[in-house]
């Protein structure tokens, strides 16, 4: 097996000198980094370090304005539709539409992926139940609490079972109870699936992730093993 297969099959996401801008203010700058493929990674940071563009950019919602960058061995630029049907993203906004009801926004993402009605309803029920959202699949999503379109969201952005999950700030927004749910799944996938986690909460971070990496104001400045997180940077 040669150095560059290796790499595709260890790495989830590669970037080298990745470059953001919105106007003349940079918002990633020359950042190179690697994230393992499976295991919790966490991009730590405060407000405005660019953790939300670098996680925009992963998912194809953002383009790069200059430099490299691999997402589960695929080039968001050039091979779009490969790397979306491998992601699962909660943002700090749902992605879902607020006229429509919970299953039917739900419906609407299993045909995006092409997902089979019997997987499709089996992922329902044991998300919707998991995540205490299934008594509410009926109601319009604007009708929702807060707390709830959070739930909806995380069960949509798991339906198809993604490779890589990519949640920015998940945890805002829940009540206890969802959290430590949550914070359950994400542990039971620790080993089969790839997670890249956000967040403010330089402890919660430690506490959760196996790998860091750490922005300031768009620039790398630690990454490594979470035992060698250093909370001063």
């Amino acid at each position: 097996m040669n150095l560059k297969v290796k790499l595709l099959v260890t790495i989830a996401v590669e970037t080298n000198e990745l470059t953001r801008r919105y106007g003349y203010r940079v918002a990633l700058r020359k950042v190179t980094l690697n994230f393992s493929k499976s295991g919790i990674q966490g991009l730590f940071g405060s407000n405005g370090a660019g953790k939300t563009t670098l996680m925009r950019v992963i998912s194809t919602l953002l383009r790069p304005h200059g430099g490299f960058i691999s997402v589960m061995g695929f080039d968001p630029q050039e091979e779009p539709e490969e790397v979306k049907k491998r992601i699962g993203l909660v943002g700090d906004k749902p992605l879902l539409y607020e006229e429509l009801s919970g299953l039917e926004n739900l419906r609407f993402y299993s045909k995006l992926y092409g997902l089979q009605a019997e997987f499709f309803d089996s992922q329902v029920e044991d998300l919707a139940k998991r995540f205490a959202i299934n008594t509410w699949l009926e109601e319009p999503v604007k009708n929702l609490s807060t707390g709830l379109k959070k739930r909806l969201d995380i069960v949509r952005s798991l339906l198809h079972n993604p490779e890589l999950l990519l949640l920015d700030e998940p945890f805002s927004g829940l009540d206890k109870d969802t959290t430590e749910d949550f914070w359950e799944y994400l542990n039971e996938y620790r080993n089969s699936r790839t997670t890249i986690v956000t967040t403010h909460n330089l402890a919660f971070g430690a506490a959760l992730c196996d790998e860091y990496v750490t922005l300031r104001k768009g620039v790398v400045v630690g990454q490594g093993p979470i035992a060698e997180f250093d909370q001063t940077l």
